[in-house]
């Protein structure tokens, strides 16, 4: 790929580092919009630029992921020092300097993501567009928007009142910057926040739908070279889908919620297909066959040696191995059995090798962040028909449990609470080191989070603001 200036190639090199100068935030200057969008390849750059200012650590690249919403969800519960990088996160100690700085990183990093794709956005939308080829100033501009839903979502899940939680609808929470602009936009209301974000991912729906290859009889032939390859690192149709299907369950409305995890669900043994024990002892412990949109991370390697070997002094897991248990609940689950280690020594901790890098695996399962997998699908649909068609949501919910090597099928004879509470457990086994499960407890705004001494109100599931934020967002 032709690389059009030195921001793009620097940041390709330092993924995201301060020294990039390509669509950088000046929130108190000005944006600098003259860059090369004279051709298709600027726009593929630009692009490319976005996706990799969310890989950086500050965001899918460790905190959203393993990191902070890990803590914060009580995935990791092991803590033997007060100097642990996350102790202090992981009492909910949120105006802790180095909590502080993780959560500045990630609103800052987020809009700072989001400027530099509103660029993009607007110059797609006054291009002439005879300068692209074939498809692609469609699958651009299905990407550009999808990714603008997408990170204002989780600013959503982050910094704004869950609808569940008592005047959440209309409660003040984030900007919603949908134009390039150096001026602070409004904090609007949850409600208004979700209805922008589902008006994008409308947009991305229609530029996406008949064109993306990832599709099954799209009209685009699926490719393994060139621009249009490994579809699942960008967002992709089905990533707008699934998309679709977390707002809509987080909003409450639960017959589309499940009408787009459905729509995802019926490609999944085409496009994402259940990934096979044997390829899990080989080396895929990130299901990599089942993800929806990933990250790759080049780097992945040093977060193994950090984070998840029992030596590390920031060590990330659950306390003991009775811990691991007690949620996984029976040794033949895969999640369980090929995706965690006991450690053999005197220590006899259990830790994750969701991300380990061991040499002579394959290369195709290796430095892969996911971000959206097919499961959640699965847990969403039968979340959906809990109290409508509990066959169904039952089936749903086996599926994936047959897929992990969880054989007793659940009955449909379950209650609400009951079936409520195997999908709680799924969410604890299935995204361990991905950084999902808070955003279960908030979407329900649960009292109490498991092994956390707090009382879970929005005290703990609403993020502080900066105190900066008036560079983004006014803060009526």
């Amino acid at each position: 790929m032709k690389l059009r200036n030195i921001f793009l190639l620097t940041v390709m090199v330092t993924m995201g580092s301060s020294c990039s100068k390509f669509l950088d935030v000046k929130p108190k200057t000005q944006i600098d919009a003259d860059v090369a969008f004279d051709d298709e390849q600027g726009f593929m750059d630009a692009l490319t630029g976005v996706y990799l200012k969310m890989n950086v650590n500050a965001l899918y690249g460790q905190e959203l992921n393993f990191g902070l919403t890990d803590v914060l969800g009580k995935q990791h519960t092991r803590f033997n020092s007060t100097f642990h990088e996350y102790y202090q996160a992981s009492l909910y100690n949120y105006t802790n300097a180095a909590v502080r700085t993780k959560i500045d990183g990630i609103y800052k990093g987020m809009y700072n993501a989001i400027a530099n794709d509103n660029n993009l956005i607007a110059h797609l939308n006054t291009v002439d567009q005879r300068i692209f080829r074939d498809v692609n100033y469609s699958i651009i501009r299905g990407e550009a928007y999808g990714l603008r839903a997408f990170l204002h979502f989780d600013l959503l899940r982050l910094f704004g009142p869950a609808p569940a939680s008592t005047g959440g609808n209309a409660a003040t929470a984030i900007p919603y910057m949908d134009q390039l602009t150096v001026n602070a936009l409004p904090r609007l209301k949850v409600q208004d926040v979700i209805t922008r974000i589902l008006a994008d991912c409308t947009t991305a729906e229609e530029a996406l739908k008949a064109v993306d290859p990832i599709i099954p009889g799209s009209t685009t032939p699926a490719t393994t070279t060139g621009y249009l390859r490994d579809r699942y690192y960008k967002f992709n149709y089905y990533a707008v889908k699934a998309l679709e299907a977390r707002v809509y369950l987080y909003a409450g409305d639960k017959a589309k919620a499940l009408a787009a995890a459905e729509e995802v669900i019926n490609a999944a043994n085409t496009v994402f297909p259940w990934t096979s024990q044997s390829a899990i002892t080989g080396g895929n412990h990130v299901f990599t066959t089942e993800l929806i949109f990933a990250m790759y991370k080049s780097d992945m390697l040093p977060f193994t040696d950090a984070y998840f070997i029992p030596a590390s002094t920031n060590l990330l897991t659950k306390t003991n191995d009775d811990e691991f248990l007690s949620i996984y609940e029976t040794t033949a689950d895969v999640r369980y059995t090929l995706i965690t280690e006991l450690d053999n020594t005197s220590s006899n901790i259990r830790y994750s090798t969701k991300y380990a890098q061991p040499a002579g695996t394959l290369a195709v399962y290796l430095n892969r962040m996911p971000v959206i997998r097919i499961s959640e699908m699965y847990y969403i649909a039968a979340e959906a028909l809990k109290e409508t068609d509990q066959v169904r949501a039952t089936e749903y919910l086996n599926i994936v449990r047959r897929a992990r090597n969880v054989t007793n099928d659940l009955s449909a004879t379950l209650t609400a609470d009951q079936f409520q509470n195997e999908i709680f457990k799924e969410y604890q086994k299935e995204f361990f080191c991905e950084g999902q499960l808070f955003y279960y407890y908030k979407r329900l705004n649960l009292p109490s989070i498991a092994y956390a001494n707090v009382t879970a109100d929005n005290t703990i599931y609403v993020l502080p603001l900066p105190d900066n934020e008036v560079e983004y967002g006014n803060g009526n």
